[in-house]
């Protein structure tokens, strides 16, 4: 996990270039490690440079990676879970490698693979691909959008970055990679999207079987590491599913839990823990430390949608904690709720199937981009097993009435785990982030309270007809990101129409949190 510049400019020296990258990458120093900062190397018409947050070969892994000719360059963001099996089939046509690190896939598989690399590659990834000899560059993004990447085109000049603070000082034009894209030389292609397959179980008992095998598998490959793991752990059933199957293949596993006292999460989560020994931290929450952080989290998270912010300003200490515990790599249940039909809009939906495939589509600038940045502001990698991409295939195609029967969201996963988890936990309801913290609508009611100076045409434009939408928008604008030309979240798709901050009885009915 890192944050990556690159620059591709035939029009510029290396020094300008170079200069550049310094001031980009400073934007996202907290991406790396504070001793691998600015890890760069110029060549042809190109500097690709990152700040590196060392997990594999952490003695030698510095980017940006080289092949053994010395003319393909590359910089990651991210994990290649197979990196060892396609270093064995590299390493058999012929290929030398000189480190541990699974960049240095990227630099052998493109000489052999070409565009075709990223078919072979199993994780999480944003990566750059320079060859000096042809002066041509390969940019690609994983399957989902787990790993962020974007990009700015000025003349014949191409600049790219893990965030869009880092090119907000060269122009407003910032595109965002897609999940499942590459770009090559300036064109844009598509090589994967998830598409509505026969399964070939019949049975139910069959179905549930194999689902319970990849996720399963998903987990154990994102905890194959020497470093002790973190999770992100709220006492649901998704972060407990994964939780309980990391204990399995790792020995130094930490939950962290946040909240305010007396709510859901932090006493179910404490439950849970204490009866399986596991080790748990919590940290309980202040409102007055969540007011104050606001505008930052606009900043870090680069969003404006009032929901995300909420999300993300209880998120953010969450991972603050794991980074006080010396943790490098944690783990997290995003994206169940999309593809497993968690939220109550799908029992109400016209089409659910069609609202999956959109929630999980506009996942790679909601939940997604919020988790990652959230978690690398502390210098975290955060990985979601959920979104791995063959369990995120199969469970995309399973029957809908496995996901929801009789009203139960997560139907499938509820039996999957039959074996894993108590039924406090495996039954227990979705409850929305803000209620199961004890936040409720405290962060809400100050946004809300603020005035706003953005003009009215261009909240028009955007749908913006709320205080708290109108606050958000103009801290997003005093950061200096470009007006943008949509919303990342639209009421029916991303949240229901009766409001994502309404609280069931039994959370009103808490003792007021201070």
């Amino acid at each position: 996990m890192c944050g990556i510049v690159a620059i591709v400019d035939s029009n510029s020296t290396s020094l300008q270039n170079e200069y550049q990258v310094r001031v980009m990458l400073s934007k996202i120093r907290h991406r790396g490690d504070e001793t691998n900062f600015a890890e760069l190397s110029s060549v042809g018409h190109s500097t690709l440079g990152c700040n590196r947050l060392a997990i594999v070969d952490r003695a030698h892994g510095r980017q940006p990676l080289i092949g053994n000719n010395g003319s393909i360059y590359a910089v990651q963001n991210g994990e290649i879970y197979n990196y060892l099996e396609l270093r064995d089939q590299l390493t058999a046509k012929g290929y030398q490698f000189i480190t541990e690190c699974d960049t240095e896939v990227l630099v052998h598989g493109y000489q052999e693979w070409g565009e075709k690399l990223v078919e072979h590659l199993d994780g999480m990834f944003a990566f750059v691909v320079y060859d000096s000899v042809s002066n041509t560059f390969f940019a690609a993004r994983d399957h989902i959008g787990i790993k962020p990447l974007y990009y700015l085109q000025k003349g014949d000049a191409y600049y790219f970055a893990s965030e869009i603070k880092c090119l907000i000082q060269l122009g407003d034009d910032i595109q965002v990679l897609q999940p499942g894209h590459f770009i090559v030389n300036g064109k844009t292609k598509q090589y994967f999207k998830l598409s509505k397959e026969s399964i070939e179980y019949n049975d139910e008992a069959s179905i549930i079987a194999h689902f319970k095998e990849l996720f399963v598998n998903s987990v154990k490959k994102m905890v194959q590491t020497d470093l002790p793991i973190g999770m992100i752990f709220s006492g649901g059933i998704d972060s407990a599913a994964v939780l309980s199957i990391a204990r399995q293949y790792h020995n130094n596993i930490t939950a962290f839990t946040i909240g305010f006292p007396g709510s859901p999460d932090v006493e179910i989560a404490k439950r849970y823990c204490e009866e399986n020994k596991i080790d748990h931290k919590v940290q309980y929450l202040n409102i007055d430390d969540l007011i104050c952080n606001v505008t930052n989290i606009v900043s870090i998270c680069e969003t404006f949608e009032t929901i995300d912010v909420m999300d993300a300003s209880l998120m953010y200490f969450a991972y603050k904690m794991a980074k006080n515990a010396g943790i490098k790599i944690i783990l997290i249940g995003d994206g169940s709720d999309e593809v497993l039909a968690g939220y109550d809009f799908f029992k109400t939906s016209p089409d659910p199937e069609y609202l999956m495939t959109y929630r999980l589509g506009n996942l790679y600038r909601t939940d997604l981009q919020r988790s990652d940045r959230c978690s690398m502001i502390h210098s975290v990698e955060a990985r979601p097993p959920f979104m791995d991409k063959e369990f995120l295939r199969f469970a995309y195609n399973v029957p809908f009435e496995l996901k929801l029967r009789n009203g139960i969201e997560k139907w499938i996963l509820r039996e999957a785990m039959a074996d894993y988890l108590p039924d406090y936990i495996r039954l227990r309801k979705k409850v929305r982030l803000p209620e199961g913290s004890g936040l409720l609508s405290q962060l809400l009611d100050f946004v809300r309270s603020q005035t706003s100076a953005v003009e009215q045409k261009i909240l028009s434009r955007l749908k913006i007809d709320s205080t708290d939408g109108a606050y958000l928008l103009e801290e997003y604008l005093k950061a200096g990101f470009p007006i943008p030309h949509e919303r990342y979240k639209k009421p029916n798709l991303d949240f229901s129409s009766n409001g994502y901050f309404e609280w069931s009885s039994d959370s009103k009915q808490l003792t007021k949190i201070s």
